[in-house]
């Protein structure tokens, strides 16, 4: 999990790197320096600076964080930012719906039949037989020595 983090960290430096100074230094110098200091070392991100951002295949936490910085310091205009707002809370409903009908408990039940149906075998009811644990056949056994 910590590298993952790591990861996303240096695609955003990276992205940042090919970022024009302007947008740049509209982000604290803290931010930047956690940014920095909380990436990994030894990867190094395949970014194409001529394609889009949505064509470089940046993780969906990469872009979650361009995303932020976008809203919070690159759009002074507040039409704008309540624009990307609306967007952002559209596109978290969405995501939110498509989460709860793929993990609803229909689809997951349906998700079972289906794969039974597939492999043409229904589940089977077995009898499984009951057997005492080994320390309550000593207790028994010991038990039956005292009741006699």
């Amino acid at each position: 999990m910590a590298n993952k983090i790591k990861v996303e960290n240096k695609e955003l430096c990276a992205v940042l790197k090919y970022m024009p100074n302007e947008y740049v230094k509209k982000i604290p110098k803290k931010i930047i320096k956690l940014f920095q200091s909380e990436k990994l070392k030894n990867y190094e991100p395949n970014i194409n600076k001529l394609n889009p951002l949505d064509k470089n295949y940046l993780s969906r936490k990469t872009m979650v964080l361009i995303a932020m910085l976008n809203y919070q310091y690159w759009h002074p205009n507040r039409k704008i930012k309540d624009d990307l707002y609306k967007v952002y809370l559209s596109n978290n409903d969405k995501y939110q719906k498509e989460i709860k009908e793929r993990y609803s408990w229909n689809n997951l039940l349906k998700n079972k039949k289906n794969i039974n149906q597939i492999n043409n075998k229904e589940p089977k009811a077995e009898i499984i037989e009951y057997k005492e644990s080994i320390f309550k056949e000593i207790i028994n056994k010991i038990k039956s020595i005292f009741y006699r």
